[in-house]
């Protein structure tokens, strides 16, 4: 078992994966949310909305989280909400909640500085805050130190806890020797300069579009980088706190579709990913409008899936047994939606459970 944070964007799939996950498992994690972009999000009045339904369906659903990390990391700095930047709105919303903020060098000077004030009044309960960082953030640390020393420096006397975070978000094609050499040697001067509680690495193998990974009607086996990079890393770090982070199934990049409802069916395909070992499995079926299974698709898909020497058993987690259930054609048609809640509790389940470096 490794210390594990899964990465989630803010949504209603994501929130049910997490509810219906085996007690012992929702122990053992703290998960981050991202508060995803959509297409209508980009005035206030949606992100308003948005915002305050997620505060409510985390309060409603996750009560048995002591914790959890909140973003709005895809979230364009030009939505200002009652004459302030976004995450102002965001820490209101979940101020009730013992919910660990986060900044970032990549961030607005008053975006920052908004967590600072916040947790001053009293507003923000954690006495951690995250500071999160990107690849370009990371290549070297004599080019960043002084950035961080500001914001650590802002919140000192405020924050008794911080925790560094590197996101390499899509590594698909990056060196994965390379990448682990460069967070070696910026979290060991990190480390050596600053009191960080624990390090986050986290990264996706996951293309913002089914369409990079494989062609309709085919299945595929893919290596998640993410992993191997913290494997690599996590040799030369032997005596820091260190956690995995991964985006589950769904890409760092996703963003709501902006075609038009009536045209989705046309250009939409079934897709069930699975996770073994260090690896995806992932099977696409074809245009649910056009091939002759439609939605049925994704029963024909769980049934293969279930036949695969790799498939855990149906008592497993809730989404093998989803998955096992579809695969017999029972219950409601499985939809692009709604097979997200299963297929994302199933891969958190394995990475608590059995996943090991």
């Amino acid at each position: 078992m490794v210390n594990y944070i899964p990465f989630l964007k803010l949504k209603v799939n994501e929130i049910g994966a997490l509810s219906i996950l085996a007690d012992d498992i929702q122990e053992e994690i703290m998960p981050f949310f991202d508060l995803p972009k959509q297409q209508d999000g980009a005035t206030p009045e949606a992100f308003i909305k948005m915002s305050t339904k997620a505060a409510k369906s985390v309060t409603k659903n996750l009560g048995k989280f002591k914790s959890f990390f909140v973003d709005n990391f895809d979230i364009d700095d030009t939505i200002v909400v009652n004459g302030k930047n976004n995450y102002a709105f965001v820490i209101e919303c979940f101020s009730d909640l013992d919910f660990v903020p986060v900044v970032g060098l990549d961030r607005t000077m008053e975006r920052n500085k908004l967590v600072f004030e916040y947790k001053d009044s009293g507003v923000i309960k954690s006495d951690t805050v995250a500071i999160r960082l990107l690849a370009d953030d990371f290549l070297s640390f004599e080019l960043v130190k002084y950035e961080i020393a500001d914001l650590i420096g802002q919140g000192s006397g405020l924050f008794n806890h911080w925790v560094l975070v590197l996101d390499n978000r899509v590594c698909t094609n990056i060196s994965v020797l390379n990448r682990a050499s460069q967070i070696v040697q910026f979290v060991s001067k990190s480390t050596a300069t600053f009191e960080f509680k624990s390090v986050i690495i986290t990264g996706s193998s996951v293309p913002a579009s089914i369409k990079e990974l494989l062609d309709v009607e085919s299945e595929g086996t893919y290596e998640r980088k993410e992993l191997e990079i913290y494997r690599e890393a996590s040799k030369g770090l032997g005596q820091i706190n260190l956690y995995m982070g991964d985006y589950t199934i769904v890409s760092p990049l996703y963003s709501e579709f902006t075609i038009p409802p009536e045209a989705m069916r046309n250009v939409m395909t079934p897709k069930i990913f699975y996770s073994y070992d260090n690896l995806h499995y992932v099977a696409r079926g074809g245009a649910l409008k056009t091939h002759a299974r439609g939605d049925q698709q994704y029963n024909d898909i769980a049934r293969y899936l279930i036949s695969k020497p790799f498939y855990r058993n149906p008592g497993y987690s809730f989404g093998d047994h989803f998955l096992h259930e579809k695969a017999s054609y029972k219950g409601n048609a499985v939809t692009p939606s709604s097979i997200l809640k299963p297929t994302i509790n199933a891969h958190m389940t394995y990475m608590v459970r059995d996943f090991s470096i």
